[in-house]
């Protein structure tokens, strides 16, 4: 790889040294070098956005030619904007005019342009195209459709012309492949790969969700008989044996796949932790059919019904999973701690172990909390013990300035028909305190062990955010009748005092929410930053083996330097395997998002003529939005709806004043509403007043 890198290196300065577009030929001439080679790397060249491939096959390097690489990020009213990829240019707008055919999504070189003593952007050519494929919904014609995208900045219906469209109706709900992208200002031409079917259909949303996100439940034929090859017999050769230790898992009641399980002592000179995470690097191989696969997919994505899961379910459900009263093989973090909760040393075990409980968050919090109904008086302790240790825990996360947003995330109820019969925020309780806090230990001591003993890891890191989104939501917090003042400084500690503020509100959720969008994404790195929302020098993910590939790829580290595990560290494929499972993270979660969305809007659609209480979030020239706690949805309510008056919007106050009336709508007021409009393109919903 690094050899690999001096010689794109070489290319790159030739291409750059000359005064005109170079062909492969010429540059295959220079080095005496294949053809066939010399096309690898400048396709490498390209993708990295470091050289333009002209339409006559010549290249010219990037920087010579003034222009920049970055991704589109359209709006639905047909503009857009340029993200650089870099860093090294500021977004720009960029007028439909300039689009240059590219559409949201695409990587694209672009130059820079003034207009009216503006910069914007203007398309030189598109890189790569990133949406070929489109979920959507038919309007149908005589003699040809259109495709509706469920995109909202995809700024394009796509035509689909006569000898695809023939057999299509109206509102089919189809998958379809552009083959045609847009030009001088024409819609992209497509055509129908499988119909989905219609919105009124059962799980019409799942299907929607699955295909514009690309994922599949099903695995190909290669890894499901190469799971099928994998021995469920337990080798406890070499293996630390930690089965007469007290081991529990704490899941979630709907859990499959359990990577982690506690073991607890408590001690008169402090306690010993032990966390046992399954051995996932055992059983799945580097280089393997299920190792590509898992990369591929880089996380499991949950669905409210189902999962789809990283690893096939003979590994994820059975081998590696720490069932009960089975032996499994872990990699144990065992962490001593003295009475004023500090680390007093920490250890790695290649184990075997026996859960002797699988316990839910509920069944959990109710042993704690109603002792009498327990049998086991050593499976109390433990859990009193940890609900102990947990609370020091918390307490010196604190200290340091550790940020603690307990955002509800919706529960979706459903009956033995796969109805959907109820939503309701999920109750966090000390349980899921207990495994988090032990998990986020696990990850930490692992992430400061790997640093100090090898050359190169993958952390989570968690820059500090920008101060301006910070002193806006503060405002956004004064508008709701708040009193912030602006800090001076930011730090963990601040944004734990601002966050322990807003959550005494009666808008806790929908500011800490907010709170959360102000702050940088975590991801992964090669290159440590620390972890600001954690308030930690050195974080990585370690303990989800099953369901994270990072987490796979540090087990895989550890197990190398302890044990004497086969796994090269090769730097510059550990940085692109971060960047790569950050995005994969960040597509799955949009997946999630969008799923709850539907979820919620198909619940609300039900009983579409309910009344439904709730408060206003946010408050424009358009109208105010509504969000409904009880749903955990936001909906609009347009100024057009207002009937009762004229109303005006200060911007200052983030209010609509009625101009006859004196009826004014601010931030934080409650209102009744019921549905209006759905709109399921977009996934909006529009409110009235009731």
């Amino acid at each position: 790889m690094k050899e690999n890198n001096r010689f794109q290196k070489k290319i790159l300065d030739f291409i750059s040294s000359q005064d005109k577009p170079v062909g492969v030929k010429n540059i295959s001439e220079f080095f005496n070098l294949d053809r066939n080679v010399i096309r690898e790397v400048l396709k490498d060249l390209v993708n990295k956005g470091e050289i333009l491939r002209h339409s006559s096959g010549k290249y010219s390097s990037v920087s010579m030619l003034d222009l920049y690489t970055g991704i589109i990020d359209g709006n639905p009213d047909g503009y857009a904007f340029f993200i650089s990829e870099n860093g090294s240019i500021n977004d720009l707008f960029i007028p439909p005019n300039k689009l240059g055919g590219a559409i949201h999504g695409d990587r694209v070189a672009i130059r820079v342009d003034e207009y009216k003593g503006k910069k914007e952007a203007c398309v030189v050519k598109v890189l790569e195209r990133k949406n070929t494929l489109i979920v959507g919904r038919v309007e149908k014609s005589k003699h040809f459709a259109y495709v509706i995208p469920f995109m909202k900045k995809f700024f394009y219906d796509v035509y689909i012309p006569n000898k695809y469209s023939a057999n299509l109706k109206d509102e089919e709900i189809v998958v379809c492949q552009i083959y045609k992208f847009p030009e001088k200002r024409k819609n992209p031409e497509g055509k129908i790969i499988k119909s989905l079917g219609f919105l009124s259909d059962k799980g019409i949303e799942n299907k929607i969700v699955l295909e514009k996100y690309g994922l599949s439940k099903r695995f190909s034929k290669s890894v499901i008989d190469e799971s099928k090859k994998i021995s469920d017999t337990i080798d406890t050769k070499n293996r630390t044996d930690l089965r007469d230790l007290l081991t529990i898992t704490i899941d979630g009641e709907d859990a499959r796949d359990f990577d982690d399980a506690i073991s607890l002592e408590e001690k008169q000179a402090g306690y010993t932790l032990y966390i046992h995470i399954a051995d996932v690097a055992h059983y799945v191989k580097v280089g393997s059919a299920i190792d590509e696969e898992a990369f591929s997919r880089g996380t499991s994505v949950y669905f409210p019904e189902f999962a789809i899961p990283m690893l096939p379910e003979r590994l994820s459900n059975n081998i590696c999973s720490l069932n009960p009263n089975v032996d499994r093989l872990t990699m144990t973090v065992r962490i001593d701690y003295d009475l004023n909760r500090e680390r007093l040393g920490v250890d790695f075990y290649e184990s075997v172990i026996k859960s002797d409980y699988r316990l839910t968050y509920d069944e959990a919090n109710e042993l704690l909390e109603n002792s009498k109904n327990i049998e086991d008086e050593n499976l109390l302790r433990l859990l009193k013990s940890a609900e102990k240790l947990t609370k020091c825990l918390i307490d010196r996360k604190k200290e340091k300035g550790m940020l603690y947003f307990d955002l509800p995330e919706p529960q979706f109820l459903f009956d033995k028909e796969g109805e959907l019969i109820g939503i309701k925020p999920l109750d966090r309780k000390i349980s899921h305190r207990i495994i988090e806090n032990f998990m986020l230990e696990a990850n930490e001591v692992v992430s400061e062990f790997l640093e100090q003993k090898i050359n190169s890891s993958i952390y989570r890191v968690h820059g500090e955010p920008d101060r301006s989104k910070i002193i806006e939501f503060i405002d956004l917090c004064n508008s709701f009748g708040l009193n912030l003042e602006e800090p001076k400084t930011i730090n963990p500690k601040i944004i734990q005092k601002i966050s322990e503020y807003i959550v005494t509100t009666s808008y806790s959720y929908i500011l800490s929410s907010m709170l959360v969008r102000s702050m940088q994404r975590a991801l992964y790195s090669t290159d440590n930053i620390g972890h600001f929302g954690l308030a930690s020098k050195s974080y990585t993910h370690f303990t989800s083996p099953i369901r994270r590939y990072p987490d796979l790829i540090i087990h895989r580290l550890l197990k190398m330097y302890k044990f004497g595990y086969n796994f090269s560290v090769d730097e510059e494929w550990m940085e692109k395997a971060a960047k790569e499972l950050s995005i994969k993270e960040e597509l799955a979660e949009k997946a999630e998002r969008e799923i709850h969305q539907y979820k919620k809007i198909r619940f609300l659609e039900k009983d579409y003529n309910k009344i439904y209480s709730g408060y206003i979030n946010r408050v424009n020239s358009s109208g105010f939005f509504v969000f409904i706690e009880s749903l955990m949805l936001t909906g609009f309510i347009p100024i057009s709806s207002l009937e009762d008056d004229y109303y005006i919007f200060d911007s200052a106050s983030s209010a609509l004043f009625g101009k006859n009336r004196g009826k004014v709508y601010r931030v934080g007021d409650i209102v009744n509403v019921v549905a209006s409009k759905i709109n399921y393109d977009f996934l909006e919903v529009d409110f009235r007043l009731s």
